[in-house]
């Protein structure tokens, strides 16, 4: 059966008898809206710190940018100091030149602090938006009730808008491969080999069904099964043995079938 936390039940994705994949949504829960939301904004968020290194490219070309603004001012002031001291040019174009260099240091300054910090912080922007998105997949996921096999739908034991409280709220079968159980006498048991032929039978099927044993208990139990006779004895100490069934469509619909199991005791192999 596949279960899920407290919630509300908000959609059931599949019906009974419906054939259904591993790990497949069978049921999304109340709270997947506001999860899938966040998700996705997660998401965005991860794409942009994905930019982070082209806004330190663009931070570095800005410092380029500065520099060359801070070598022509130089170069003005400079120039400017020549012509004072021919006499050529007033003393204000000179301390105007001063100034500017001086605000391009400033700048320059200013620049290649913030591209320290931006070339500092970009792979842990990255780290923090990658774990936000590993968070909000792991909360959507306890919205959503995935099958762990792949098989059918047996029975949908809730409703939409059912709370879950833990309780089972599809009930599954791997009916691909049907195998039935069959109890035999402890005294016998050391007659059955895995591999042998089997045939199953049921009032409820058309036809036998051929099948080859596929394990063999360790343990001795009493036995549970007693068929469609009603004065078969009880309380007799018995092993299970699995038998693998070949495929059937109309068998896959029918778990827990009971009917007739014979084990042909001839060695494994042999027709």
């Amino acid at each position: 059966s596949a279960a899920a936390s407290s919630d509300v039940i908000q959609q059931i994705l599949v019906e009974e008898g419906s054939n259904i994949l591993s790990e497949q949504v069978l049921v999304l829960l109340g709270s997947y809206p506001l999860r899938a939301a966040e998700l996705e904004a997660a998401r965005i968020s991860l794409e942009r710190a994905q930019l982070e290194p082209l806004e330190v490219e663009a931070q570095r070309a800005r410092v380029r940018a500065v520099e060359a603004e801070l070598d022509y001012a130089r170069e003005e002031v400079t120039s400017q100091e020549g012509l004072s001291r021919k006499g050529f040019s007033a003393g204000k174009e000179f301390r105007d030149a001063q100034l500017q260099a001086r605000r391009a240091e400033e700048r320059l300054h200013e620049s290649k602090a913030l591209l320290e910090r931006r070339s500092a912080d970009v792979e842990l922007v990255l780290r923090e938006a990658q774990n936000r998105v590993i968070q909000a997949e792991a909360r959507m996921a306890s919205t959503m009730i995935k099958s762990p096999i792949n098989g059918r739908v047996l029975r949908l034991l809730m409703k939409e808008g059912e709370r879950v409280d833990m309780n089972p709220v599809v009930s599954l079968g791997a009916t691909q491969n049907m195998v039935a159980v069959a109890e035999v006498h402890a005294n016998e048991i050391r007659l059955v080999e895995i591999g042998q032929r089997a045939t199953f039978t049921s009032p409820a099927l058309p036809d036998p069904l051929e099948g080859k044993v596929a394990s063999i208990g360790e343990m001795i139990f009493g036995n549970s099964v007693t068929g469609e006779d009603p004065t078969a004895p009880r309380g007799l100490r018995v092993v299970q043995v699995r038998i693998l069934l070949e495929e059937n469509e109309l068998a896959e619909r029918m778990t827990n079938l009971e009917g007739q199991l014979r084990i042909h005791l001839e060695p494994a192999g042999e027709p």
